[in-house]
């Protein structure tokens, strides 16, 4: 058996990267400033194991995930990451091979505990989560291990007041049951954009400079750190002895690469998203729900996009994704709505690409229901012919999702007097999905409009899924 030996861990917190790689905050490039905190941790020698402790991203897009593992990631050396209150959780799991999995470092437990409370700044541990942390925490005492617990928020005061009102509600208590195991020897977090230490009962607590601006350590109100030294982007490293003890240290870069600032104004805002709305089998843009869909955006000033969906199931697919990634290339992100047969398509969408979706009354089984349709059809606004053969009934099965990767990234609204679906299909298909059931109504949807405020709070709100 291998002899005991000391384990390395770098720590990265609070990246905010943005789609748009050239996109800044409070003066600073996010993509640029990890990068420089990325080649600093690179001079080192290489840990055993990097851990990121949420706010990778600012916009929740799946392109800033991607750029943070290209970034950080080194051959070999596991990464793990958590969510913190300004990543969409939903999708860090979809980009995620295996950042979220449990990490082992010889005797040493790396814990990650996910704090973020859906909507809100400040942070909670669930119950069940901590009952888990519990469980593993006893289960190292009795075999004598250690473990590096690592979470987003802070769970104690740091003197400033305004970041002392979105800590960790529940920090004391979480304290509390790890102070009951001899194992738990050192807590990590990011979100306070500053150094900090402290020892509360037995555990060690660090919180841990972003790797972009950084805050104002003491301040009453929101404020940037601008001294030359301690407003630089740093990483946290963590030695992990073999008798439970732990090390640990802050490197930035150099005094005066970035200069950040108390302007506001310099954060990049988020751009709404692109929206591909897809219509129904013989329907078009011209639809009732089309066009409300668009009328509702104009007024909001996002961009919607409606195609005639005219071909096949195989051409149609290929068609839309051309337009879904031109539409995430001009404005970051995307999201879809999918009514009847758009809803299908939608899901094998934003299942592949990881967005959400919000559909009105979906086909499940399209390729069963439309072999009643075989032969010449007209299209219902614009008369045009179409032709449905029994090999678009295969294309149709092709393209089926047997399971959702992350099904709290569907809104399924269904109204049970559908004339053409069942609408229990749709249940049980999108199970664990936010379900929105009408008793009556019909296939169109009737109040299609006075759905659409809370249908586009689901789709524009990062943090309106999460992960399991």
């Amino acid at each position: 058996m291998a002899a005991p030996r000391t384990y390395t861990v770098f720590q990265f917190t609070d990246s905010h990267l943005s789609a748009d790689p050239a996109a800044c905050m409070r003066g600073i490039n996010t993509t640029d400033s990890l990068k420089a905190v990325a080649a600093l941790a690179q001079s080192f020698e290489a840990p055993d194991a990097v851990v990121a402790t949420g706010d990778l991203s600012q916009d929740g897009s799946k392109a800033s995930y991607q750029r943070f593992r290209e970034i950080v990631s080194q051959p070999h050396i596991p990464l793990r990451w958590l969510p913190g209150n300004h990543d969409d959780a939903a999708m860090m799991q979809h980009c995620a091979d295996d950042e979220a999995q449990p990490l082992r470092l010889g005797k040493w437990h790396v814990i990650l505990l996910d704090s973020q409370v859906l909507g809100a700044e400040q942070g909670a541990i669930d119950n069940e989560s901590l009952q888990r942390l519990e469980a593993k925490l006893a289960a190292a005492d009795a075999v004598s291990e250690y473990a590096l617990i690592c979470v987003h928020h802070n769970p104690l005061r740091t003197g400033a007041r305004w970041m002392d009102t979105i800590n960790l509600t529940n920090g004391c208590e979480l304290l509390s049951r790890l102070n009951k195991y001899s194992s738990a020897r050192a807590l990590i977090h990011g979100h306070i954009h500053h150094d900090f230490a402290c020892v509360a009962g037995r555990v060690q607590v660090f919180g841990t400079p972003s790797t972009s601006a950084q805050f104002a350590p003491q301040a009453e109100d929101f404020a940037i750190d601008t001294q030359f030294v301690t407003s630089q982007p740093g990483f946290r490293w963590l030695k992990l002895h073999p008798d439970g003890a732990v090390e640990t240290g802050v490197e930035r870069v150099a005094a005066g690469t970035f200069a950040p600032t108390n302007t506001a104004s310099v954060i990049t805002p988020a751009k709404p998203p692109y929206v591909l709305y897809l219509h129904g089998f013989l329907s078009s843009p011209q639809s009732v729900k089309a066009k409300q869909t668009l009328t509702y955006c104009q007024k909001q000033g996002i961009e919607i996009d409606i195609p005639a969906l005219t071909e096949g199931p195989a051409a149609t697919i290929a068609m839309l994704r051309e337009r879904l990634e031109a539409g995430i290339a001009r404005a970051g992100s995307a999201v879809l709505i999918g009514s009847s047969l758009g809803g299908y398509y939608a899901t094998h969408l934003a299942n592949d690409y990881g967005l959400r979706a919000a559909l009105i009354n979906p086909a499940v089984r399209p390729y069963v229901l439309l072999r009643d349709y075989l032969g010449e059809q007209r299209n219902y606004h614009t008369n045009a012919v179409h032709v449905v053969t029994d090999s678009q009934m295969q294309e149709l099965l092709a393209i089926e999702v047997d399971r959702l990767a992350v099904p709290e990234n569907f809104l399924v609204m269904l109204q049970t007097g559908d004339e053409t679906l069942d609408y229990r299909e749709a249940v049980a298909k999108y199970a664990g999905s936010r379900l929105k059931i009408h008793e009556g109504g019909d296939h169109s949807y009737q109040g299609f409009d006075v759905e659409l405020p809370e249908l586009f709070a689901f789709l524009l709100s990062r943090t309106a899924t999460k992960a399991r």
